[in-house]
């Protein structure tokens, strides 16, 4: 038997393909079949992933005889392409027809053209139209680099799996792009994807994260942002008073302006940078150390994936540096304080708790 000029099947082959079990009934279909046996009848079904199906038909019940029949079964996307090589189901005209199960992977059923519930001619064409599944979102958020904090909602984005995106940096009044981390460019796929934009007021020429101490020269203002003129901050700050900062920011006029305390900034004029052992916090005694050795050790800083941690100038001292997790570090001097909290001194890279390092070689060394 000849279909479509393409390829030649024979009874026996598809009557023995159905009989072997590799044919299986289309279930969820079942109940769309039991409403064919009107012409030119149209009939919907809702498949286990919610997508809607449509089916069209133009059979009557046919009388049942010995006459072979054959149905081709296309398998399309919505334009029109194959998604795989086409099937066959062999049966006898009358005979009830048996879909197989397909499950084509990112793809799913919307629609059935030729549809029947029995044989009905010798030579039959049955064409299946798949959707593209959707992929998992993209989402991008934009952050204040400096603040450390979100300054837009984020957006999403979807399309259908394997298609391609891009991801624009979305426009943020007051400030201006720096960098982003993630893919701004690929493809849907079965897994979310996150993308970050990082922004900076554009009145900020310079940051400078700052972990130390100021000491007041004249009595001034505490103002709520960099270069403000007016504050509604009552309280005036003392000469001689010392502070702690956490942001250092140069603006595009030039001045310089420190962060005390959550919208709290005073301005460089008015203030002396001092690492004066006398201005620190006395430790409690508790904070002592009690044992202090140099040692010759390697070890692997243990943080957070993908993150850094602070080292300190001295044991509950200022921040001094970073060091990433998972890096191999140089020990060169451990100690213990009261508390039995234990250091160790990374090489020109300042102290480091012991509770971030693991991995230490030569072991035993310093325990």
């Amino acid at each position: 038997m000849q279909t479509d000029g393409r390829m030649r099947y024979t009874r026996n082959n598809y009557i023995n393909y159905e009989r072997s079990g590799h044919v299986h009934i289309f279930d969820r279909l079942k109940s769309m079949l039991l409403g064919l046996n009107r012409p030119q009848s149209t009939a919907t079904a809702e498949s286990a992933d919610k997508t809607s199906i449509t089916a069209t038909t133009t059979d009557q019940t046919p009388s049942i005889n010995q006459t072979e029949a054959l149905i081709l079964v296309h398998h399309l996307d919505a334009d029109g392409h194959e998604l795989q090589a086409p099937e066959m189901i062999a049966g006898y005209v009358g005979d009830e027809i048996h879909l197989p199960d397909v499950n084509i992977a990112g793809y799913h059923l919307v629609h059935i053209d030729g549809l029947t519930r029995w044989f009905t001619a010798p030579q039959a064409r049955l064409i299946l139209t798949y959707e593209r599944q959707a992929g998992q979102p993209i989402w991008a958020y934009a952050y204040d680099i400096d603040q450390r904090q979100l300054i837009g909602l984020p957006t999403m984005m979807r399309g259908p799996l394997g298609t391609p995106y891009q991801v624009a940096a979305p426009t943020v009044a007051g400030f201006k792009l720096l960098r982003s981390v993630g893919d701004v460019t690929g493809e849907y796929t079965t897994s979310s994807k996150t993308v970050l934009f990082f922004y900076r007021n554009q009145n900020w020429r310079q940051t400078d994260l700052s972990t130390g101490f100021v000491q007041i020269r004249h009595r001034t203002r505490v103002f709520p942002y960099p270069g403000a003129t007016t504050t509604n901050y009552l309280t005036a700050l003392q000469q001689g008073s010392v502070y702690k900062t956490y942001l250092r920011v140069q603006l595009n006029a030039g001045d310089t302006w420190y962060n005390i305390g959550d919208n709290q900034w005073i301005p460089e004029a008015q203030v002396q940078l001092t690492n004066g052992d006398q201005l620190l916090p006395k430790l409690p005694l508790s904070y002592r150390t009690r044992d202090q050795r140099q040692v010759q050790q390697t070890g692997i800083v243990s943080f957070v994936p993908g993150k850094q941690v602070h080292t300190y100038i001295e044991p509950y001292g200022r921040y001094l540096t970073t060091v990433a997790d998972g890096e191999k570090v140089i020990l060169t001097e451990r100690l213990v304080d009261d508390n039995r909290v234990v250091w160790y001194q990374v090489k020109n890279r300042g102290y480091l708790p012991g509770r971030y390092l693991t991995g230490l070689e030569p072991h035993g060394v310093g325990l």
